[in-house]
């Protein structure tokens, strides 16, 4: 297959010299092949799923196959729809650079892509800087270069920095979330010399560690030159005849969108303008493989569809002028696209257009599982290990199956990574379950998973790059709304303001404007943000004046019940501390499988709530733990966990519910 590639890819002419087309592959054996084909062939592959699911799930094999996290990267979608009207989420857009940036630079071997994100806008190869700037200790850029480069790229100006794409500047210091970094970066130099480079966490603004570099990338997909002019001049260019015709909010978001270059809702609207590449052209000379050819066909079908269909209706309303840019691939784009480029289709279907018999070559099929495959996993271990087959078993339940491999005498010790297959004829047990199995092939490998065992695989929940701070205060404030000053009173915030500081130099500064009753007025710190917060009361705010006593005493008043709650809480734990309640006990081997069972991998946040439950649970002191999250979030898994504890120590469970919805759904 390789030699075969090598050949198609200098003859670059003719249907037989490009594409490939294999049937009847068990899936697990898809991520196999590919991963397989990068490594021995040095050819980068661009695998093509049907939707972002698919492509989580792939990434996360062909990375365990590669064995190298960075030898794979996963391009995301941007969660709003065609011609959707929402506001850019900043942090999927600098994702989605930041896969392209790496992609660019030639050191991943794989992209995995959703058929969306592919087909989506982006900006254009040549956006990506050959040779970004590389933030290093040590490294000589002066702090103005930097900042020119921080805006010419994009990034937003703000107070504080709590999401990827932004910069705040504080005399000698810069800090900055480039895309691709986990946490911003805190840059301090001496003179025109970068001293220290630091991550600091955006929540509370408190540095992490060292960074050893950080590489200064564009911060957004619609990145639009800095001068409003040329912003002007670009989009004009673009839009051609279509700009004497624009409707009245396109009108808007133009002025807007040249004057401040913010998209604000309309940047899926905008995005054939703005953005006028897409995924496809970031692909170069890679091997498309394309996971189950008719679903991706449709998947891409279906989307234009739902474009066109909603193009179609902004159309008729006369919401959008007649001949707009596409927001995705138009369809000749995309058949011409997939035609030009080597290609390897792969599909789980016993026959396929193009296919050799037997459906490939590798004589791969799905492996033969007893019915009750989990029991009998030792003597099915055995059969295979009589045939001569290098068995692996890969598991989220692992411990559990090395004890039933041992009990039905298969000795196997569960490794968290295995480096070369087993003999034939031996076995090995793994500790993390891939998605899907296979068995035969030229190596003679039989590969178990989860999915083979007990029907399911969990579910990997894909590390969502979101704005961890929620920035109350810097982003949903308005001018004109009330806010509370710890030390002065109530207010009305009248917007951020840049003016001297009046410290030495005269260094500008942003403030935010307080405006207090009558004419009072004070400029706060954007560093001393924590000191305002909005106000909760009643509609009309009774704005405080400055220099009085009524905020004083407003604040004692506040003090002394405040003091009355501690006092009376403080007596209640009193009271609680002295009573003794059931110590439940450790954990049992049937709690582990259980929680193993679950479809859904535990997030962070779960898992300590998990451990800080039980913990209470196995103290001989009441319990009183509230756990908090939104909907969806996974509170429930961890009551199950918790009330399963409680059974298995002989104990009963009573779940209370609000509503009689609610107690039928749980």
């Amino acid at each position: 297959l390789v030699e075969c590639y090598t050949m198609r890819r200098a003859a670059g002419v003719g249907r037989d010299l490009r594409h490939v087309s294999y049937a009847a592959m068990p899936h697990g054996a898809k991520s196999f092949l590919a991963a397989a084909l990068a490594i021995a062939s040095g050819e980068r592959l661009a695998w093509i799923a049907r939707d972002a699911e698919i492509a989580d799930r792939v990434a996360e094999e062909l990375t365990a196959w590669a064995g190298d996290p960075a030898a794979v990267v996963t391009l995301e979608a941007r969660t709003a729809l065609a011609y959707e009207r929402s506001e850019l989420v900043r942090d999927e857009t600098a994702a989605r650079v930041a896969t392209l940036a790496a992609w660019r630079s030639g050191r991943p071997r794989i992209l995995v892509a959703g058929v969306q994100a592919l087909v989506q806008r982006t900006l254009p190869p040549d956006a990506l800087p050959d040779d970004p700037l590389v933030l290093r200790p040590g490294t000589r850029v002066a702090q103005e270069r930097l900042v020119r480069r921080l805006v010419e790229s994009g990034y937003e100006v703000v107070p504080e920095v709590a999401g990827r794409g932004e910069f705040a500047r504080r005399g000698g210091i810069v800090d900055c979330f480039p895309p691709g970094q986990p946490l911003p970066v805190r840059i301090e130099w001496f003179g025109d010399e970068v001293e220290s480079l630091r991550a600091f966490d955006p929540a509370d603004q408190r540095g992490v560690g060292p960074v050893a570099q950080a590489a200064i990338l564009p911060a957004s997909e619609f990145l639009l030159p800095p001068d409003p002019a040329a912003r002007r001049a670009l989009i004009a260019e673009r839009l051609g005849r279509i700009a004497a015709r624009l409707p009245e909010r396109f009108v808007a978001d133009l002025e807007r969108i040249a004057e401040t270059g913010e998209t604000g809702d309309g940047a899926e609207v905008w995005s054939g303008v703005l953005a006028p590449a897409t995924g496809l052209d970031h692909l170069g000379q890679a091997i498309l493989l394309i996971d189950e050819p008719a679903d991706v066909a449709a998947a891409f079908a279906g989307l234009r569809a739902q474009a066109d269909e909603r193009a179609g209706d902004l159309e008729a309303a006369g919401e959008l002028p007649r001949g707009w840019p596409d927001a995705y691939v138009a369809p000749r784009t995309w058949k011409a696209a997939l035609h030009a480029a080597r290609t390897l289709e792969l599909t789980w279907e016993t026959e396929a257009e193009g296919a050799p018999p037997g459906g490939n070559p590798f004589g791969w099929r799905e492996p033969a599982m007893p019915p009750a495959a989990f029991s009998s996993i030792g003597a099915t271990v055995r059969r295979w290990q009589g045939e001569g087959h290098r068995v692996v078993v890969t598991s989220d339940q692992s411990a559990r199956l090395e004890e039933l491999l041992a009990e039905q005498d298969v000795v196997a010790a569960a490794v968290a990574r295995l480096a070369e297959p087993p003999p034939a004829g031996a076995v090995a047990l793994v500790q993390r379950s891939l998605n899907g199995g296979f068995a035969g092939g030229p190596e003679g490998l039989v590969l178990v998973t989860d999915k083979e065992l007990f029907g399911t695989v969990r579910i990997r929940r894909p590390r969502a790059l979101r704005r961890v701070v929620p920035r109350d205060i810097l982003e949903r404030l308005q001018p004109g709304d009330a806010v509370v000053h710890i030390d002065h009173g109530v207010a009305r915030y009248a917007g951020l303001v840049r003016r001297p500081a009046g410290g030495p130099g005269d260094e500008e500064r942003d403030f935010l404007e307080l405006h207090f009753a009558g004419t009072d007025r004070i400029w706060v710190p954007v560093e001393q943000i924590d000191r305002v917060s909005r106000y909760a009361g009643a509609d009309q705010a009774p704005l405080s004046r400055l220099g009085g006593g009524e905020w004083a005493r407003t604040k004692t008043r506040v003090r002394r019940a405040v003091t009355d709650l501690a006092r009376d809480l403080i007596a209640l734990y009193a009271a609680r501390s002295a009573v003794r309640g059931r110590a439940f006990g450790s954990d049992t081997p049937w709690q582990g499988e259980l929680e193993a069972a679950f479809p859904y991998e535990e997030t962070p946040d779960q898992l300590r709530s998990v451990t800080e439950v039980k913990a209470d649970m196995e103290r001989d002191r009441p319990m009183d733990r509230l756990v908090v999250g939104d909907v969806g979030y996974g509170k429930t898994e961890v009551a199950l966990r918790a009330a399963f504890k409680a059974v298995q120590d002989g104990a009963q469970v009573a779940v209370l519910v609000p509503t009689t919805i609610l107690a039928v759904q749980h």
